[in-house]
């Protein structure tokens, strides 16, 4: 998986579960993931988000 940022938070492209809606998030030490630019990631009530994989690295990402 590829992540980009520093050592205290990285980010990464994720996929709410539930409607399928993609977005950025900020991934925390701690493994808590955050949407970036925007309070809610997408409509639904409790969206379940998962971390998408890539096999690019930070020099191909277009």
């Amino acid at each position: 998986m590829t992540l980009v940022g520093n050592d205290d938070k990285r980010r990464a492209a994720a996929e709410c579960d539930e409607c399928g809606e993609i977005g950025i998030v900020q991934i925390w030490p701690d493994g808590s993931l955050q949407p970036l630019g925007q309070s809610n990631f997408c409509d639904c009530e409790s969206p379940s988000l998962a971390v998408l994989e890539t096999d690019l690295d930070h020099d191909e990402i277009p």
